[in-house]
């Protein structure tokens, strides 16, 4: 008989598994990679260019705590916070590329630690897309190892606003908060004001926020106590230092600067006055999405809140997750209050002054992307696409920020081949620089600074000529752009090399100056290869008559006794060219005029360098002597300065118009029977050569 019974096994039911635990799965540290990134890209693409040298600004800040050099003038408009971050580096190193990479880890640390707030209110990975759009702008990332207080002031925005949305659930967000707001005045006190006012209208008028109350007032008048201080002390007063701040600013008032803004935004890095184009405007995408995106995020919390408040009376389904509308309202809300000041009150601006703006817009814009992907049918072919958008932007910064860097490298390595050029010129501490971008220069020198006009104006010119009669001063001013001030007519110019400045000496320290490089050329040891690259000094017409007044007196009768003369310039190719032409000496200074595209004014537009011969009178003996000035002719466009030649000395018009810069004048005569040569230069005795019947020189003087 067939047995029919299954086998127990088939029967049985089959007995259940212990249930596996579930793994945990640790999150990727999104934040902490966009951190290390950021510090990665200062490190490669900003230090190498920045590291040699400090900026106008930065040498400003940095000099209020270097024991190494006198505090440059700090205007009324700064706040010292930025100093004090600083401090401790600078008084254990005066190594400029030690000072850049600290401040990078420092700025790396800090944006991590400023978004880390917003992780228990947002999700890590919409955090860490914030911080990376925030990070990947050209201004944050030259700004990282940058002396300057605005990237503190937006990491710290954003680390306020934070804690402050946290504040009513968590006792210790309110100390934070305090700390992180005191902290934003002490760099920043405007900045500070601006953001916290949306804080505190809010902590006034919603109640769940009402214990941020404390920290919101206390805060920022700790990190505002040493401003205030300083205002009473410096000042007189906070309402006179605000008065002079708006001096200083251009007139705070309404100024429509939304057109300045949008020009600079690939640079320059500070535009006063704004009148450059916008450059590569292919790469202002972002810049102009802002407000569009910014709107979206807005109309999208609106309808979260619609879709709420539907959920609650039982019409709809509830959403896997609603974000709150303060989450995204609040910081646009102060973002824009730290924009207003920038964008409607001050008539110039600068890409770095909106960083704090863009840090905080960069939250609710992460979240909108996160919103369109899950709202998306096809999430991952959308996530893909937005993915390849932010790339080419990232990208788009990076070619920005090359271009910026090597900018600022050509600037600030200017500024120390100056200070270069003036510690070979016998510039050593103490010592006084005055006249353009003296101040960086100054520092780089060991000098102090001084400014008689303009914003950073510290002294009276008294003051100014009593110091330099005492400890060596150079003026510096653009070379052939600028007439040198009154005070400075007789001072003796040497051009120096690498840069666009002259500096101007007093002739006493010009005659040192000379007498000291004699001394070197003479000696057993050979000049120096930047003593070698000098070129030849020069001054007015007016410091050769302070040097020598006999001997100009002369020259300027010898020139006088005819009208017409030889100049001789450079041809294209370098040869000579020789052409007649009238002289004329007006307020201290030797005029050129010229017809208007004269071959003559052609080559001195082309090279300055020119001589002029006096003539030599009829007959063909010396008996009057013969006199030779040579020189760099300046081109005057200065309206004011030709027409004031023009009602002096009547010329046709129109005409060129020629001021000589003085490196040489030769009276050449014979006397006895002697050939007699005398030469004088800028900063030097008087060199007589006299040859006899038997051709040998004798060297006077």
């Amino acid at each position: 008989m067939e047995n029919t019974a299954a086998p127990a096994a088939a029967v049985l039911p089959p007995r259940p598994q212990p249930r596996q635990p579930r793994r945990y799965r640790r999150p990727a540290p999104w934040l902490g990679l966009v951190a290390i990134g950021y510090a990665v890209v200062q490190l490669t693409m900003v230090i190498p260019h920045t590291g040699h040298a400090l900026g106008w600004d930065e040498s400003v800040y940095v000099s209020q705590v270097d024991p190494r050099t006198p505090p440059a003038y700090f205007s009324a408009p700064r706040s010292r916070g930025v100093s004090l971050l600083v401090a401790p580096v600078v008084a254990a190193t005066d190594s400029i590329p030690a000072l850049r990479i600290l401040l990078m880890l420092a700025s790396a640390g800090a944006l991590y630690g400023a978004f880390r707030v917003w992780t228990r209110l947002l999700p890590p990975a919409q955090v860490a897309l914030a911080a990376l759009l925030f990070s990947g702008l050209w201004i944050t990332q030259i700004s990282g190892p940058a002396v300057m207080p605005n990237l503190w002031v937006a990491i710290g925005a954003v680390a306020a606003v934070g804690w402050f949305l946290r504040a009513p659930h968590e006792t210790n967000a309110r100390w934070w908060l305090a700390a992180v707001l005191a902290g934003v005045t002490l760099v920043r006190t405007p900045d500070g004001g601006w953001l916290t006012l949306p804080l505190l209208i809010g902590a006034i008028g919603v109640r769940t926020w009402r214990p941020a109350l404390p920290a919101l007032i206390g805060g920022p008048l700790l990190g505002a106590a040493q401003w205030i201080g300083e205002a009473y002390d410096r000042f007189g007063g906070i309402g006179e230092r605000l008065n002079i701040s708006s001096d200083v600013e251009g007139g705070m008032g309404l100024h429509f600067s939304v057109g300045a803004a949008l020009r600079s935004l690939n640079g320059p890095q500070l535009c006063r006055p704004c009148e450059v184009p916008l450059r590569h405007p292919e790469l202002t995408v972002w810049w102009l999405a802002l407000p569009v995106l910014t709107l979206l995020c807005v109309h999208a919390a609106l309808r979260d809140r619609q879709e709420a408040r539907r959920v609650r009376v039982g019409l709809g389904r509830p959403a896997a997750r609603l974000p709150a509308l303060p989450l995204t309202v609040l910081p646009i809300v102060c973002a824009a209050t730290l924009a207003l000041p920038y964008l409607l009150l001050i008539g110039y601006s600068a890409p770095r002054f909106l960083m704090p703006s863009y840090a905080l817009l960069a939250l609710p814009i992460a979240g909108l992307v996160f919103r369109a992907v899950r709202a998306a049918r096809s999430p991952q072919h959308l996530a893909v696409a937005l993915g390849v958008v932010i790339t080419l932007h990232l990208a788009s910064q990076f070619v920005i920020l090359n271009h910026t860097a090597k900018q600022s490298d050509n600037t600030t390595g200017r500024y120390r081949t100056a200070a270069q050029g003036l510690q070979r010129l016998g510039l050593r501490p103490p010592c006084l620089v005055t006249g353009d971008r003296a101040l960086p220069i100054a520092y780089h020198a060991g000098c102090s600074s001084a400014q008689t006009s303009g914003n950073n104006r510290s002294t009276t010119l008294p003051t100014l000529l009593r110091r330099a009669a005492r400890e060596p001063t150079a003026l510096l001013l653009r070379r052939g752009q600028t007439r040198p001030p009154s005070y400075a007519r007789t001072w003796v110019a040497y051009p120096l090399p690498g840069t666009e400045w002259n500096a101007y000496l007093p002739p006493d320290q010009a005659r040192e100056s000379e007498a000291a490089k004699s001394r070197q050329e003479t000696s057993g040891n050979g000049p120096s290869m930047g003593a070698m690259t000098m070129t030849y000094p020069t001054t007015s017409w007016a410091g050769f008559a302070a040097a020598e007044p006999a001997f100009a007196d002369y020259a300027q009768d010898r020139f006088g006794r005819y009208r017409h003369h030889v100049l001789a310039t450079l041809r294209q190719d370098g040869s000579p060219r020789v052409t007649p032409l009238e002289v004329t000496f007006l307020s201290g200074e030797l005029w050129l005029g010229m017809m208007p595209d004269s071959r003559k004014a052609l080559d001195l537009r082309r090279d300055p360098r020119f001589s002029v011969q006096a003539n030599p009178g009829p007959g063909e003996g010396l008996t009057e002597g013969d006199v030779r000035v040579s020189g760099r002719a300046v081109e005057v466009t200065d309206p004011e300065t030709v027409a004031r030649f023009a009602e002096e000395v009547r010329p046709p018009e129109p005409f060129h118009l020629y001021r000589a810069e003085l490196t040489e004048v030769v009276h050449t005569a014979l006397e006895n029977g002697q050939m007699v040569l005398r030469t004088w230069r800028p900063g030097r005795p008087v060199q007589v050569v006299r040859r006899g019947t038997d051709d040998s020189p004798r060297v006077e003087g």
